[in-house]
């Protein structure tokens, strides 16, 4: 802004000369720097500079010169965003593998990789020798059946009459019993095969029966056959998957975040996918979940949204969105609105300073700029929004030639702007007397205890039928995780079913040899009250078994009246928790004991700190500790050294001792969280001190910034004492109480204290 003459006494005509010679001295030391650097000198004419009004005035001329150029302030929609990494995967209960019941070998073959497929529909079939040999054997048993129906009733009758001795006739009911249990075992076992009732009946009712050739792999669900690894002729063994069948009607989208920015997520927040194959493309999608588990090597958490595909209209239609596709995940944090925003390149950054220069008037003679500072908020690649300032929407601001413009104010004393305070996040407090604490400090990281966690598995090896849970579902003690199809449960179903009907045939031939005790010989007696005895000890083995594997009471109950078999077997969970990891595939053959599911308890918090030999020497049970997250500066909570290893590792020399938290609404903390821990040993002292976050090092020598009665900031050199805890240091020299510091955002001012020095 061009200045006026104006009558003014000799004191402030000499005070406005030397503002005005002080701004030619700056011009002068600024067209020097800048022509040194690589950049335009600083034009010497047409510049008039008011340092307390914080405006330039350019002519023509220099405004060329310089290039000076300007856009509009103007309002945009502006969110906060997290940066993260994301794949697609197919959702648990859309991935299947699928295997043959029986071992047998590959004789028709119906699909291939890429061909869609329908719930039901035959992939495959396998001619097995098993399968020929049950069908064999119930034809067989049939016939005998019927054969020992007939003689059963000709004994009866020869027998009633004395013309057949009575033993005969009770081996012949014997038998006829025998046979019709063996039957229905038989039957059991075809239809855990998934064969039905009406091919059974077919095979049975026709004169000549033909045998079945083939046993058929069918698909469980509707999708694509993404991998097949069959060919006409092979041998296949029901532990091989033989295809894999995908339905893309949805995806999951897994966002791994790093552990920092994990408290700043929540569901419900929108996610914005650059996608690899799209990449001109911003696809959305919403956190649905945000997982309880870190990954403990790369301590990532994962959260997890969903992209529904088009549904296809023909068949060559092909899913937009495949499992394998990765790209760039912006989480966005807050909700979108319109904020007053100016270009990135109009923000000057002087330290704890972030101002704007504003045209404030522009003619063919001078164009005016003004110094306004301002509170900067999220801030993009092309973009920052303002929260604060002297500025608004139709402004023009400076966006070429503004770092030689800037180089007109050069700041003479450390004063920060009410903008600039809020910037730095500048607290003021008075000097005072704290309790500092003599501390240990620790590293350590949330552990979830080995009794408050555990691994939801099958006792017997099999395949994953189903999954009964989602991601991060809570589940109470006994609730069904998953299910599992396994030959060998098949197996001791039939053997308790078989035992059950021979414990039952030989107490029926207990009771008939009771009535006709007189015409039996007691070894036969003996022999028969002996036999039922051994099954009857066969029969509860049998049931503990089935009862330990996972079958429940009922269940077994209903297999012994029913004849029926218990076709998967429960996996229950071991514990109250949070399912936190499963890395499984349906379909998929898993071996006894191998864990399907993580559960974890995350009731109560839990910390391991690691001790050297040193620091273990002032740790005791039931001392207090402060524990803080890495990835959550905000967060600090209580708690109590609870347990010790009382071990050094031979490798790292390291002792491990467990903190219990205080509850008191703490959240549930995942597994593998990196803390801090600070142990308070001895007595506290109630000393002179200021909060650590008040004190800047500068080698060896420590600094506060002292806020005098003229609102400007001085650094002053200060002596720390020996006590220091998390909280405050001991301050010995430097310092009275109820000065007025800096408490936050010092350092900040030490930035911004280098550039005026």
């Amino acid at each position: 802004m061009a200045t006026t003459n104006f009558a003014v006494p000799p004191q402030k005509r000499t005070a406005r000369f030397l503002v005005l010679a002080w701004g030619v001295l700056l011009t002068v030391a600024a067209t020097w720097l800048f022509a040194h650097e690589g950049h335009a000198p600083l034009p010497t004419k047409g510049v008039v500079v008011d340092s307390e009004k914080g405006m330039v005035t350019l002519g023509p001329d220099a405004r060329n010169i310089l290039d000076v150029r300007t856009e509009e302030v103007s309002p945009r929609v502006a969110e906060d965003k997290v940066l993260a990494y994301a794949t697609l995967v197919a959702p648990w209960q859309q991935h299947a593998f699928l295997s043959t019941r029986l071992p047998g070998r590959i004789v028709n073959l119906f699909v291939k990789p890429g061909h869609s497929v329908k719930a039901g529909q035959v992939l495959a079939e396998v001619q097995s020798l098993e399968m020929e040999d049950l069908q064999l054997e119930i034809l067989n048993l049939e016939t005998a059946l019927q054969l020992a129906f007939k003689v059963m009733e000709q004994t009866k009758a020869l027998s009633a009459g004395g013309a057949l001795p009575v033993k005969d006739h009770l081996e012949a009911v014997n038998k006829h019993q025998q046979t019709a249990n063996g039957l229905e075992v038989a039957k059991a076992k075809w239809f855990s095969l998934g064969l039905g009732t009406e091919k059974l009946e077919q095979l049975m009712k026709e004169k000549n029966p033909r045998l079945f050739a083939s046993l058929p792999i069918v698909s469980p669900m509707s999708g694509t056959v993404i991998h097949a690894d069959v060919s006409i002729g092979k041998v296949v063994e029901p532990t091989e998957h033989l295809f894999e069948v995908m339905d893309l009607a949805s995806v999951w989208v897994k966002v791994g975040v790093l552990e920092r920015d994990l408290h700043r997520i929540s569901t419900g927040q929108p996610i914005e996918l650059k996608l690899s194959a799209f990449p001109d493309e911003v696809v959305t999608a919403t956190v649905q979940i945000k997982s309880l588990y870190l990954d403990p090597v790369s301590h990532l958490g994962t959260v997890w949204g969903e992209l529904k595909n088009p549904p296809e209209t023909s068949p060559q239609t092909s899913p937009r969105f495949l499992p394998g596709m990765s790209g760039q995940a912006q989480v966005v944090l807050s909700s979108p609105k319109k904020l007053l925003t100016v270009p990135a390149n109009a923000i000057v950054r002087d330290g704890p300073e972030r101002y704007v220069l504003v045209e404030t008037s522009s003619t063919s003679k001078a164009s005016e700029y003004q110094k306004r500072s301002v509170v900067i908020g999220v801030e993009a690649d092309e973009w920052t929004q303002i929260l604060g300032g002297e500025i608004f929407a139709g402004d023009r601001v400076v966006t070429t030639g503004l770092t030689q413009l800037a180089a007109y104010f050069v700041p003479g004393v450390l004063r920060p702007s009410r903008e600039a305070a809020k910037n730095m996040g500048l607290v003021v407090e008075p000097v005072e007397m704290h309790d500092v604490e003599n501390i240990v400090a620790l590293q350590g990281a949330v552990e979830v205890p080995t009794d408050r966690r555990a691994s939801a598995s099958s006792q017997i090896a099999g395949k994953i039928q189903k999954i009964s849970v989602d991601r991060n579902q809570a589940v109470k003690k006994g609730d069904v995780v998953a299910e599992i199809a396994s030959t060998e449960l098949q197996k001791l179903q039939l053997d308790l079913l078989q035992a059950h009907l021979e414990l039952g045939l030989v107490e029926a031939t207990l009771t008939r040899i009771r009535k006709v005790e007189a015409v039996i010989s007691q070894r036969q007696l003996w022999d028969a009250e002996s036999l039922r005895n051994e099954l009857v000890n066969r029969h509860d083995s049998l049931k503990r078994k089935l009862e330990t594997v996972g079958l429940s009471i009922e269940d077994i109950a209903d297999l012994l009246k029913s004849g029926k078999l218990v076709e998967t077997l429960p996996v229950r969970a071991p514990r109250d928790g949070v399912a936190v990891h499963f890395g499984k595939v349906l379909g998929q053959v898993i071996k006894a004991d191998e864990p399907l599911f993580e559960i974890h308890d995350l009731s109560q918090g839990y910390v391991q700190a690691f001790l050297s030999e040193r620091e273990w020497t002032a740790i005791r049970i039931g001392q207090k500790v402060r524990v803080r997250l890495v990835a959550d500066p905000s967060f600090v909570a209580e708690g109590t050294v609870e347990l010790s290893g009382n071990t050094f590792g031979a490798d790292n020399r390291i002792l491990s001792v467990w903190v219990k938290l205080d509850q008191n609404g703490l959240q549930p903390l995942q597994h593998n969280l990196l803390a801090r821990l600070t142990v308070s040993v001895g007595r506290p002292a109630s000393v002179l001190s200021v909060p650590l976050g008040a004190v800047v090092q500068e080698g060896t020598k420590s600094f506060v910034f002292v806020l005098d009665d003229k609102g400007l900031f001085q650094r002053r050199l200060i002596e720390l004492g020996k006590r220091s805890d998390d909280r405050f240091a001991e301050v010995v020299a430097g310092l009275q109480l109820s000065e007025r510091i800096a408490v936050q955002g010092a350092s900040a001012l030490q930035t911004a204290y280098a550039n005026i020095r």
